[in-house]
């Protein structure tokens, strides 16, 4: 029903953007900005304004000594048809006092309903309530035949009660008032005070889910931009980039500020998709010089709060009552936010920094802390707890906070020997990981660093490719992501059939994503693999925006076997939480077709996956999906000659 509501008040305003394009001159319109109440949230509003006595009772009369009594308490507030009905339980006392002493009370108990007709009232902003009709019922719900005389006692005096009972909606229109302004530039704040200006109480809706008071206010549509600015800047890239990483600062704070409360499996669900949805996209948009970019954060917050709301909703209702007031001022400018900002270009609405922060301390409007937004790469271990993705991959080795360090070929050193391929105690064998020599040889001795810097670059070298050491350097990479992806399964417990098709999905991945490198050299410099567009690091080319919070960065970058443990454990969520849990078409798969599908995931996000299984059943493969498909086949058959190919000779 939000949603709808939503999309009316958005043809509406499309319905003014059309009409005005012929017009020299923007006119301005009505726009409704929403504050929403739940029935939950509302009942509670009654309670606490007309029913405060203890126990949520209210005496409405009391004479004579309690001789003539009406006392009302446990109320309820249903929708009914364009009304709402305030049922509560009520006790009635009728007599007559006589030199002090009550003569003849008729007692009556039972329950009372009142179908009220709400309207909000300038200028304080009191929401009040009509009797339109009333009944009465028995304790066992039955219509109840009164007495004439008690029955117009009843009609006198609850309805005066009831009809003069105001609810303040100030609160959140304070909050509303001191959050608009932050939604536009310095330059354009005549505009919206302009705007605020008329703010005025419109109708108010009773829907199934909700009491919907609209918030009229008019706005003037700003000139379209000219076309010859269709182009973005450097400082205007910079200016999108910075305003991104708030926003996505702020959907984090989001997912941790739900994840409070044990969420179900959907809801983790709902979470994940979210984030790894918008991430994707801002990658996708900063690699391309589109104009689109411009609205990529109005877009993302309307998306993420029309999927996040319901969360937000469920969490409100399990609040108590000064948390369900103080949530309201939240909803109301977040649900303000995305009915301005579904025209943001025309109306030169913008999703601040500000903004979101202003947002931010409404969530926490009944804590004592002022939390901010920062855009920080450290790993977030609340957020991964929320995202079923357990404890971060252990950070033990070579991490620089540097891009690159001095680096000269290695010398052989007097004894030492690098493990052959050709013989057999240095060839991987099937034994348990954690006991083969070969193995600890590939880790190493622990990692010194003194000030940011190494000691040397012994941990380095191993994984650094060369001309003489191709095939050791072959077996040392095979042998690495066997055992992260063996232990990836293990770790996550899946099904052990798809171990075998786990591993050739890791081994692939990191061909057609690396060609198998971590590292290259150049001018007497070495720096970790970085991809085109200088998001994605390493062998498993680990994007560094989309999985920012999950993992370590220095680690992803100079750590070959953090890197590697990465890639597997989002290869395998991408698998046990997309290609497994979707629909029947993914999870009847062959194992070659799943390895492809989960790898449209990892190199796209999680809405490739429906794209891929489209491409697949028109056989129209994108290029990507070619390119792997090589990769996978390769691996298959153990055509690793092929790895000469991006080697060289």
């Amino acid at each position: 029903m939000l949603r709808s509501n939503s999309r009316l008040c958005l043809f509406c305003l499309l319905g003014l953007l059309l009409g005005l394009a012929g017009a020299p001159a923007a006119r301005a319109e009505t726009v409704s900005l929403p504050i929403t109440i739940d029935y939950p949230l509302l009942r509670d509003m009654v309670a606490r304004q007309s029913f405060p006595g203890p126990g949520e009772t209210a005496t409405v009369v009391n004479q004579m000594g309690g001789c003539t009594l009406i006392e009302m308490s446990q109320p309820q507030v249903e929708p009914e048809r364009e009304y709402l009905r305030l049922r509560s339980a009520i006790t009635v006392r009728l007599g007559v006092s006589v030199a002090g002493k009550c003569l003849n009370p008729v007692d009556w108990k039972g329950f009372i309903e009142l179908v009220q007709r709400p309207r909000l009232t300038a200028p304080h902003w009191d929401m009040a309530f009509d009797t339109v009709q009333s009944r009465l019922f028995d304790q066992d719900g039955q219509p109840a035949k009164l007495a004439q005389t008690m029955w117009d006692l009843i009609k006198e005096h609850v309805h005066a009660y009831l009809d003069r009972q105001t609810i303040s909606l100030a609160p959140p229109m304070k909050d509303l008032t001191q959050f608009l302004p932050l939604l536009m530039d310095q330059a354009s704040q005549p505009r919206m005070q302009a705007w605020m200006k008329s703010l005025r109480p419109g109708p108010l809706t009773v829907t199934p889910l909700a009491l919907k008071a609209d918030i009229l206010m008019d706005v003037a549509p700003a000139a379209a931009p000219d076309a010859e600015r269709l182009t973005i800047s450097a400082p205007e890239v910079e200016r999108f980039i910075d305003a991104w990483q708030a926003w996505d600062a702020f959907l984090v704070y989001q997912i941790n500020f739900l994840g409070r409360r044990p969420l179900t499996a959907q809801e983790r669900r709902t979470l994940l998709d979210t984030l790894l949805e918008t991430r994707h996209r801002f990658v996708a948009e900063l690699a391309q010089d589109s104009p689109t970019r411009r609205d990529v954060v109005r877009e993302q917050f309307v998306m993420a709060w029309q999927r996040l709301a319901p969360l937000f909703r469920r969490q409100l209702a399990e609040g108590g009552t000064d948390r369900r007031l103080s949530y309201l001022g939240f909803f109301t400018a977040a649900d303000a936010l995305a009915a301005l900002d579904r025209l943001g270009p025309t109306l030169g609405v913008d999703v601040s920094k500000n903004g979101l922060i202003r947002l931010i301390r409404l969530m926490e409007a009944d804590s004592a802390r002022q939390p901010g937004l920062e855009y920080s790469p450290a790993v977030d271990p609340g957020l991964r707890r929320i995202l079923g993705l357990g404890p971060a991959p252990e950070m033990a080795g070579p991490a620089y906070p540097v891009q690159e360090l001095p680096w000269s070929p290695p010398e052989p050193q007097p004894g030492e020997t690098a493990p052959s391929p050709g013989r057999p105690d240095d060839v991987p064998s099937d034994s348990p990981p954690a006991s083969s020599r070969f193995l600890r040889w590939l880790v190493g001795t622990a990692w010194a660093a003194e000030g940011g810097q190494p000691a040397d670059l012994k941990e380095i070298r191993p994984w650094v490719l060369m001309p003489d050491n191709r095939e050791v350097y072959l077996e040392r990479l095979k042998e690495a992501i066997r055992v992260a992806s063996q232990k990836t399964v293990a770790k996550n417990r899946l099904d052990p059939r798809h171990q075998e098709m786990f591993s050739l999905l890791a081994t692939s991945t990191a061909w057609q994503e690396s060609c198998w490198r971590q590292f290259i050299t150049a001018g007497g410099k070495i720096t970790y693999l970085r991809s085109y567009n200088n998001t994605s690091v390493g062998v498993m080319q680990i994007n560094e925006r989309v999985w920012r919070g999950m993992y370590d960065l220095p680690s992803l970058r100079w750590n070959v076997l953090y890197n590697i443990r990465a890639g597997c454990e989002i290869l395998e969520l991408y698998l046990r939480e997309y290609a497994l849990q979707g629909n029947g078409k993914s999870r009847s798969l062959d194992p070659p077709t799943l390895a492809k599908a989960v790898y449209a995931m990892y190199n796209g996000g999680p809405g490739q996956l429906e794209r891929f299984l489209k491409r697949q059943a028109s056989n129209s493969y994108a290029m990507s999906d070619k390119l792997f498909a090589e990769k996978l086949n390769w691996v298959m058959s153990g055509q690793w000659d092929k790895l000469e190919r991006c080697w060289g000779q």
